[in-house]
């Protein structure tokens, strides 16, 4: 009922359960569906594969009580191109339809932290650490002085520290490098995305 006060509305039709949310979506003229995700004795996301299969396919925006990271995330990754959380304004829940009509995603503002907090601890968790992971702060600039071409007399006088502190650092990334020269070290952390430290201080500025 609310939907059809919006001007930017033209159609709304309701669904009691998923089997007649497949028969209203056959009619295949729908560019919206607002889905729940929790419905009696179903998930909604059981809806999307079908609703993808459409000639015109239409946009899914998921409408839950629920914050639940994982829940989200099954619903993207079903389908789905939005979530809203119920009780927010309409105007949300228009903002979300015209993203998914532009070919964007959208998120509840109270659900994105969790759900990129989620996904980088997943790609963390997937991703095999080398040694740049385990140096230290000084080790990891002597080894972006490098990379950047400074020997160690000009790493010396950039990180303040003497030509021997330099030359013990430089020997310990060797080792833990598992590599015999310093351009074999370089290539390596290069390969590993390590930036020289000028190149770092230009994107800084």
């Amino acid at each position: 009922m609310r939907l059809e006060q919006e001007p930017r509305v033209a159609d709304v039709e309701l669904a009691h359960g998923l089997d007649e949310a497949r028969t209203l979506a056959r009619k295949g003229t729908h560019d919206v569906v607002v889905l729940d995700y929790h419905l009696e004795g179903h998930v909604g996301t059981e809806l999307i594969a079908g609703l993808r299969e459409l000639p015109k396919a239409p946009q899914v925006v998921m409408l839950s009580a629920s914050e639940k990271t994982e829940e989200i995330i099954a619903s993207l990754d079903s389908g789905a191109s939005a979530w809203v959380v119920k009780g927010a304004p309409v105007g949300l829940l228009m903002q979300a339809t015209e993203e998914v009509l532009a070919g964007r995603m959208y998120l509840h503002p109270s659900t994105v932290r969790g759900v990129v907090e989620h996904l980088l601890a997943d790609l963390r968790g997937r991703r095999e650490t080398t040694f740049v992971d385990d140096l230290s702060e000084r080790q990891l600039e002597v080894l972006r002085c490098m990379v950047a071409g400074l020997d160690r007399a000009e790493i010396a006088q950039r990180l303040y520290i003497s030509p021997n502190t330099v030359r013990t650092h430089a020997q310990h990334l060797l080792r833990v490098a598992e590599v015999h020269s310093t351009l074999a070290l370089v290539a390596r952390a290069r390969e590993l995305g390590v930036r020289g430290i000028d190149d770092e201080d230009a994107s800084s500025r």
